[in-house]
């Protein structure tokens, strides 16, 4: 009895250590010509940005491929979360952190996988090599390919076309790719199809739909989407700073328009009575007291037209026509 209790223990522990231990492969064939170093490396990339850094730091594993072309890495040093990775292979002689983008050497392919992933890839011996990769166990990467293909277009269209055609594709290719986004069950390449966009520019335009995709995908606390929600978080702030501004310049420009205002009128009262003599301002100031000419003369002890003199000049230099006027000045600031 006690040997049978001890067996059902044993099998009991080794299906614990099993299921603890559950590590994925990417495993697969290459077809290569003899130019090429028979490791393959893979690279993980904590973020979107890095699609393309290349640095002896990010590679965490590698594995042989043999004579045949098959090879089997472990993904013990893989997260256990989903997360962005990129094979590659390099030329004899060359160093393992060498990437070559957009040629017919182009020397790399890139993954979305975790720890227990298993992925197979076959490729078809073309140039550039991962071309027409075909993967297995990893049906999101038909998606993910598209996205690639998608975002690719706008650099491959005919470049006599005018800036306005070429502008108008873009944006069809953004709406298409946020279309997917938005789709896609896979969190990771909806968010790949995102980092495709122009998201920080778009975002001013259409707040909702980005608002609604954070919403979406609350949940993912990884480092993808915590630095895609960082990013909102300066648009956000940035805009808060530049409203901010605004309406300091706002408040600026209406006190400045204000002061000016009050300086123009201020001057022109003292430019309007700086511009009368002595003589007639004493004759102004009897005029708005509704005195007669004749009654001026004799106050003043002057001719009659010598005031009719004074009187026209008051009336050009103040731009008024008439004694009314000039009596109605009296309830404004001159």
């Amino acid at each position: 009895m006690k040997n049978i209790i001890t067996i059902l223990l044993l099998i009991l522990c080794c299906q614990v250590n099993a299921f603890s231990n559950n590590v994925g492969h990417i495993s697969g064939k290459l077809i290569l010509d003899d130019s090429w170093d028979r490791k393959i490396y893979v690279s993980y990339l904590k973020t979107f940005e890095k699609e393309y850094a290349v640095s002896n730091d990010i590679i965490i594993t590698s594995a042989t491929i043999d004579s045949l072309g098959n090879f089997k890495i472990d993904l013990e040093k893989v997260p256990t979360e989903w997360s962005f990775f990129r094979l590659h292979i390099v030329k004899k002689g060359v160093s393992p952190n060498s990437l070559v983008i957009g040629s017919l050497d182009e020397n790399f392919i890139h993954l979305i996988a975790k720890q227990d992933s298993e992925i197979e890839l076959f490729n078809t011996g073309d140039r550039p090599i991962f071309s027409g990769t075909r993967i297995k166990g990893a049906d999101y990467m038909k998606t993910f390919d598209y996205i690639k293909k998608l975002s690719n277009y706008p650099n491959s269209i005919d470049y006599e076309k005018s800036i306005i055609e070429k502008e108008f594709i873009k944006e069809v290719v953004s709406e298409k790719l946020k279309s997917v986004a938005d789709t896609c069950k896979h969190p990771l390449v909806s968010l790949y199809a995102i980092y495709q966009t122009d998201f920080q520019a778009d975002y001013l335009a259409n707040p909702k739909f980005y608002e609604g995709y954070l919403s979406k995908w609350e949940n993912e606390n990884n480092p993808y989407f915590n630095s895609f929600r960082q990013k909102f978080h300066i648009v956000e702030h940035d805009l808060s700073n530049e409203n901010t501004i605004k309406h300091i310049i706002f408040f600026i420009s209406v006190v400045g328009f204000l002061t000016v205002s009050v300086l123009i009128l201020f001057k022109r009262k003292n430019q309007n009575i700086n511009q009368l003599s002595l003589q007639e301002r004493k004759i102004f100031g009897l005029l708005r007291n509704g005195l007669s000419n004749k009654e001026i003369s004799a106050e003043c002890n002057i001719e009659l037209t010598t005031v009719k003199s004074h009187i026209s000049s008051i009336y050009s230099k103040l731009k008024i026509k008439s004694r009314k006027e000039a009596v109605n000045l009296k309830s404004k600031s001159i």
